[in-house]
C-alpha cells in the first residue's frame, strides 16, 4: 500500500513538473500573403531562469472558431519555426533573475471564401498551463493558464473579397521596473492595412488547460479569466502611483509600482477600419518590480538666443524673420559620472529640416568634466509653420536601471514666414485685346520685377497653341529684375486661320521652394474677309436621260472677286470617270477657272442604272469658303429587245413571196443582250436548222410542211415561238 501512495505521488509531481513551464505571455499574428492564403503566427515568451525547456512543446494544436456561434471551423498543428531571448532596453541593467525566451511557431494557411464569410468574424485559441508560481497579483498562480486569443474578420464581405492583416505589436523586452520609479513600455502596434488602433488593459484568460492537462484541445468561448488577489482588479492589475495603464492611442504602457514583486498583465489591442471593428489581438506579460538603487532624473532647460529668459512649459516661442532662430538648451544630472543623450520628438507635426548642433550627447560630473552640457537647436531662414503652434519635445535621457530616466521640455513654437512680395508684371502697351489683319504686326514690351529683389523669371505661353507654330518672337528672362523682354508677332496666312488666341505673360518668383506667380492675358482676334466664290455650268440640268452611244459635252466656270487661287475638279462618286469613258480637263488661275467635261453613254453607265459626278470648285486662301459643288447624274436607256413582232408563216414555193422564214426585225445588239443564235426544232424535238448569223434565212428544204418552233438565244434572253411551212 505504501508503495502505491508512494507511486501516485511520484506521478503527480512529474506531472506538476511537466505542467510548469513558466510562461511569461504571447499573442497572435495573422498576416495576409495573398489571395486567401495567410500566415498564423503564435509568439510565447517564457521564463528562462525558473522555467523547464523541455515543457516548450515542438507542436501547437490551435483551433479557430466562430463568433457568432461557437462553431469550430478548424484545427491546426503549428510547428515552432525560432527560438531567441528577448533583450533589454540597456544591457548594463541585466539581472539574474530576469531572461526572458521568445518562441515563434507558425504555419501557412487557407481561409475558405466561402467558409469565412460571417460578418462578426471569427476567434483563434491556444491554450497552456501553467504561469510562474511566484505570481504575486493572482490566485493559486502555479495552477493559472494561458489562453492566447485573437479576432479576425471574415475574408468575404458584402460579397468582396475582405484583405486584411492582423496589428503587430510592439516586441516586448526584458526590462524590470524599480518600485517607486516610472517605469514605461511601449506596447504600441503597426497595422500593415493602415486600420486604427485602440488600446486597453484587459483581464488576462485563464481557459481549460491545467496542472493535470497542460495542453488540452482548444475549446470554445467564453475562457474563464484568471482570478485577481485581493485589492487588484482590471484597473489596477500593478498597483502603484499610477497603476499600471496604457495609452489607448499610442499603446504606450506607464507604472509607478508601489511594491516589489512579479506581476502579471493583460493588453488588448482592438483594430478599427471605418469606425467599424473588425479584430483584436490580446497579450499577457509579466512585469517584475524589484528595490533599486535611487537614480535622480536628469534635467533640461532651454533659450531663445539672444535673451536670458528660460523658456516654461505652455509658452509660445514667436520667432520672427529677424530673430537668431536658435535655442540653446542645456542639460545636467545630479549622479555623478552619468551619461547624458539629448534627442528631440516632434509631436505635432513633420518638418524635421532644423538643425541640432553641439552636445547631443556626454558625461557629467565625472569630476573632471562639465556639469552641464549645452546643445542649439536652430531653424532654416525659410522654416515656416504656416501660422500654426508647432509642438516639439526636448528630451534628456540617463543610462539608469532598470530604464533610462527622461526629463521632457515641450517647446511650442510659431516661426513667421519670411516676407514675399508678389512680383510684378506690366506691358508696354495699355491694350489687352488686338485686332488684326492678315500682315498685321503686334509688338510690345513685357518687364517683370520683384520688390524683394528675387530671382524672377519672365515668360510667355499660348493658351491652346504653341507660341513656336506662329512667326512670334520673344525671349524668356531669368534674373534679378528689372526684366524686360520685347513681344513681337508677324500675323500671316497661317495665322488666320484661327479667330481668336490667348497669350500669358508670367513673372515668377520663388522663395523657400515656393513659387509666387503673377499674370497678364493678353488676346488677338484675327480679322479675314473673304467672298464666296461662284461655280456655274451651261448645264441647265442636273438629271439626264441618254441614249446608248450618245454624247454629251459641259462647261464649268468658277469665279472669285477676291482673285483667290480656284480649282475646279470632277469626282465620281463610287468610281474613276476614265472606268466610265469620262474626262474633264480644267484650266484654273487666280480669281477664275474653267473646266470641260466629256462622255459616251455606254453599257457600263447603263449597267449602274445610274452615275453621279459632283464638279467642285475650291478656293486657296488663308481662310478657304466652303467647297461649291455642281452634282450631275446620268442614266442610260437602251431599245427593249422584247419588243418586236417575227413572221410566224412562210411559204418556200419558188414564186418570190415569203419563201424564206427569218426575221429582220430583231432589234440590234444592245447592253441587255446580243444575238447568240437560233435552233429550230419538228414537234418531236429534232433539230431541223441552226444559225449564229442574225440575219438567217430558213428555206424549210427537206421537211415537211407543219408547224416548227424556235429558239433564239439573245445572251440575256431567249425568245420562243413557232412558225408554220406551207407548201
Amino acid at each position: 500500500m505504501k508503495k502505491r501512495l508512494f507511486l501516485l505521488i511520484y506521478l503527480l509531481v512529474v506531472a506538476l513538473g511537466a505542467s510548469a513551464t513558466h510562461i511569461v505571455g504571447g499573442e497572435f499574428e495573422l498576416r495576409h500573403l495573398a489571395a486567401y492564403n495567410y500566415r498564423l503566427t503564435l509568439n510565447l515568451y517564457y521564463d528562462e531562469v525558473n522555467g523547464d525547456p523541455a515543457a516548450i512543446d515542438p507542436v501547437i494544436s490551435v483551433g479557430i472558431f466562430e463568433k457568432a456561434s461557437n462553431r469550430l471551423m478548424m484545427t491546426r498543428q503549428v510547428s515552432i519555426r525560432s527560438r531567441s531571448n528577448v533583450p533589454y532596453t540597456n544591457i548594463d541593467c541585466t539581472v539574474g533573475q530576469l531572461k526572458t525566451g521568445k518562441v515563434v511557431y507558425h504555419d501557412d494557411i487557407v481561409l475558405d471564401p466561402s467558409l469565412f464569410t460571417h460578418p462578426d468574424g471569427y476567434y483563434i485559441v491556444y491554450e497552456r498551463c501553467c504561469r510562474n508560481r511566484t505570481i504575486n497579483n493572482i490566485i493559486n498562480p502555479e495552477a493559472a493558464a494561458n489562453t492566447f486569443y485573437m479576432e479576425f474578420p471574415p475574408v468575404v464581405r458584402d460579397r468582396q473579397a475582405f484583405r486584411n492583416s492582423s496589428p503587430v505589436l510592439f516586441p516586448p523586452l526584458s526590462d524590470y521596473a524599480c518600485r517607486n520609479e516610472l517605469f514605461y513600455f511601449d506596447f504600441g502596434g503597426t497595422d500593415p492595412d493602415g486600420d486604427s488602433l485602440v488600446y486597453d488593459m484587459v483581464t488576462p484568460l485563464n481557459g481549460s488547460s491545467s496542472q493535470f492537462n497542460p495542453a488540452p484541445p482548444p475549446s470554445r468561448a467564453p475562457h474563464s479569466t484568471i482570478m485577481w488577489q485581493a485589492g487588484y482588479s482590471p484597473a489596477s492589475q500593478i498597483l502603484g502611483s499610477p497603476p499600471v495603464n496604457i495609452d489607448s492611442r499610442t499603446g504606450r504602457l506607464v507604472v509607478q509600482p508601489s511594491a516589489a514583486g512579479l506581476y502579471v498583465f493583460g493588453v488588448r489591442c482592438q483594430e478599427f477600419r471605418g469606425g467599424r471593428k473588425i479584430g483584436e489581438v490580446r497579450r499577457d506579460f509579466q512585469l517584475l518590480v524589484l528595490n533599486c538603487t535611487r537614480n535622480e532624473p536628469p534635467k533640461i532647460l532651454a533659450t531663445e538666443r539672444g535673451t536670458k529668459k528660460y523658456y516654461n512649459n505652455g509658452e509660445v516661442l514667436q520667432i520672427s524673420p529677424s530673430s537668431q532662430r536658435c535655442i540653446d538648451i542645456y542639460f545636467t544630472d545630479p549622479d555623478p559620472n552619468e551619461p547624458l543623450e539629448f534627442f528631440t520628438r516632434p509631436v505635432n507635426f513633420t518638418d524635421n529640416s532644423f538643425t541640432v548642433e553641439g552636445n547631443t550627447s556626454g558625461m557629467v560630473n565625472s569630476g573632471n568634466g562639465a556639469d552641464t552640457l549645452t546643445a542649439t537647436l536652430c531653424f532654416p531662414l525659410c522654416y515656416d509653420t504656416q501660422g500654426k503652434i508647432y509642438e516639439l519635445d526636448f528630451i534628456v535621457r540617463d543610462n539608469g536601471c532598470s530604464l533610462p530616466k527622461l526629463d521632457t521640455l515641450r517647446l511650442r513654437f510659431l516661426v513667421e514666414p519670411l516676407p514675399d512680395t508678389p512680383p510684378s508684371l506690366s506691358l508696354s502697351t495699355p491694350d489687352r485685346v488686338f485686332e488684326v489683319e492678315d500682315g498685321g504686326v503686334i509688338a510690345f514690351n513685357v518687364t517683370g520685377n520683384d520688390p524683394d529683389q528675387d530671382v524672377i523669371s519672365v515668360t510667355a505661353a499660348g493658351v491652346g497653341f504653341n507660341l513656336n507654330s506662329q512667326k512670334i518672337t520673344f525671349a524668356p528672362k531669368t534674373g534679378v529684375g528689372p526684366l524686360t523682354s520685347a513681344f513681337n508677332w508677324e500675323l500671316d496666312c497661317q495665322a488666320m486661320k484661327q479667330k481668336s488666341y490667348q497669350i500669358e505673360f508670367l513673372v515668377t518668383s520663388e522663395k523657400c521652394g515656393k513659387q509666387v506667380v503673377t499674370k497678364e492675358v493678353v488676346e488677338v482676334r484675327t480679322r479675314y474677309d473673304n467672298s464666296l466664290p461662284i461655280l456655274s455650268s451651261d448645264q441647265t440640268a442636273r438629271v439626264f436621260e441618254m441614249e446608248l452611244n450618245q454624247e454629251m459635252e459641259a462647261n464649268f466656270l468658277g469665279e472669285d472677286i477676291d482673285l483667290h487661287g480656284l480649282v475646279l475638279e470632277a469626282v465620281g462618286v463610287g468610281f474613276n470617270l476614265a472606268d466610265y469613258g469620262m474626262t474633264f480637263t480644267a484650266v484654273n488661275g487666280n480669281g477664275n477657272a474653267t473646266g470641260k467635261f466629256n462622255m459616251v453613254a455606254n453599257c457600263e453607265i447603263f449597267e449602274q442604272g445610274a452615275v453621279r459626278v459632283d464638279f467642285n470648285l475650291r478656293e486657296d486662301a488663308c481662310v478657304v469658303s466652303p467647297v461649291q459643288t455642281i452634282k450631275l447624274e446620268f442614266k442610260v436607256k437602251v431599245p427593249d429587245i422584247s419588243e418586236f413582232l417575227p413572221s410566224n408563216i412562210f411559204t418556200p414555193n419558188g414564186d418570190g413571196k415569203n419563201d424564206f422564214f427569218g426575221m429582220p426585225t430583231l432589234p440590234a445588239n444592245v447592253c441587255t443582250g446580243s444575238f447568240q443564235n437560233i435552233t429550230i426544232f419538228n414537234r418531236w424535238g429534232k433539230e431541223v436548222y441552226s444559225s449564229t448569223e442574225q440575219d438567217f434565212r430558213w428555206d424549210g428544204k427537206h421537211v415537211n410542211a407543219g408547224v416548227y418552233y424556235y429558239v433564239i438565244d439573245y445572251r440575256t434572253n431567249k425568245f420562243k415561238g413557232s412558225v408554220t411551212l406551207v407548201r
